[in-house]
């Protein structure tokens, strides 16, 4: 699949995860994990909708939903596999269910982790001379141009009529 756009490749990667039988629920944040009595992971509640400012309920108020898993619940920010012991939160940089797990369960001391990192990238459209272009070529170069000690590297995307260029280091 060749993409134009991030949405396109996100609409494309939704059907085809709705093929395999995943729940897509798009519009809703997750705001906080369900856990069951041994404190598993069993899946995810909602935000009440329709609040005032001032914390009141307002005609078009909504109740939250919680979203019990038995395999897997994708939304807009968060995804949550459930794969025998195995639970994945992707809902991006510094997410605050991310960020409650790894302090529940004291996550980064048990593997001695690093606190997250932060990179900065660049993007750049560029046409290319089309004998030197491959329509879905992907070049990822980790690393490279930078030294040995530095984080980073570079993405080529060749895309239908130009080429999209991407390079990132770390902020350390």
């Amino acid at each position: 699949m060749v993409s134009e756009s991030l949405s396109q490749l996100v609409r494309w990667l939704g059907g085809k995860a709705e093929e395999l039988g995943v729940e897509i629920y798009p519009g809703f944040a997750a705001s906080e994990i369900l856990y069951d009595a041994n404190h598993n992971v069993i899946g995810i509640g909602t935000n009440d909708m329709g609040i005032a400012k001032d914390g009141s309920k307002k005609d078009n108020f909504q109740r939250g939903v919680e979203l019990r898993v038995f395999m897997s619940i994708y939304h807009i920010w968060f995804l949550m596999l459930l794969l025998g012991r195995v639970t994945l939160l992707a809902e991006g940089c510094r997410g605050s269910l991310s960020e409650k797990v790894l302090r529940d369960y004291n996550l980064r001391e048990k593997a001695q982790a690093q606190h997250q990192t932060y990179a900065l990238g660049i993007k750049e459209v560029w046409e290319i001379d089309e004998a030197k272009h491959k329509t879905g070529t992907v070049l990822h170069t980790l690393g490279w141009p930078l030294d040995h000690r530095t984080y980073g590297g570079s993405f080529l995307y060749h895309m239908n009529d130009r080429q999209v260029f991407q390079f990132f280091r770390n902020l350390n």
